[in-house]
């Protein structure tokens, strides 16, 4: 059961990461890994741990962790390179960016649909369709830039983030 539905994981990560903004066809087997590991919830990782064969899956915290440094940064080169504001008022315009609640909503307009392509626990499920919050959604895309940073560099992560996140910019 847990590799059917990893293999059905692994194609609906495919399909997702060729579509914009994203655009990446032709993933190699390590750079598919690490995006499917940007899209696995720490709830589906520890289900899997105790089926009758456990499967060790890597969730997307550590990618979002990277990833939320990186977002911070494009935020914080942004800011100073696009407005005249003072340190404190950056900081708060920077905040408003990388906010959760933000990233959410940007990822939703933009028609990111991160939400039906995550691996959930049974806890984030109502029969086939996942219950995706707002912080999950915004910690998956931060995870996903930085996968995008690790395999693709800076200026792709900053691509990535300044077409979805562009109206948070302004």
């Amino acid at each position: 059961m847990a590799s059917d539905e990893i293999a059905a994981h692994r194609k609906k990560v495919r399909e997702f990461m060729a579509r914009a903004p994203f655009h990446r066809r032709s993933l190699n087997e390590d750079e598919l890994s690490l995006y499917c590991s940007a899209l696995t919830h720490d709830s589906y990782c520890s289900e899997a741990l105790n089926l009758p064969e456990p499967v060790l899956l890597p969730s997307y915290e550590r990618l979002e962790f990277l990833g939320d440094a990186v977002l911070e940064f494009i935020a914080c080169e942004f800011v100073y390179k696009h407005t005249t504001l003072e340190e404190g008022s950056m900081t708060d315009f920077k905040q408003d960016i990388v906010a959760n609640k933000k990233i959410s909503d940007r990822v939703l307009s933009y028609g990111l649909d991160i939400d039906s392509v995550m691996l959930v626990g049974h806890g984030h499920r109502n029969g086939r369709k996942n219950i995706v919050e707002e912080n999950m959604r915004a910690d998956s895309f931060e995870a996903l830039i930085g996968a995008t940073y690790v395999l693709c560099g800076m200026d792709e992560a900053k691509r990535i983030v300044t077409e979805v996140l562009a109206p948070s910019l302004d």
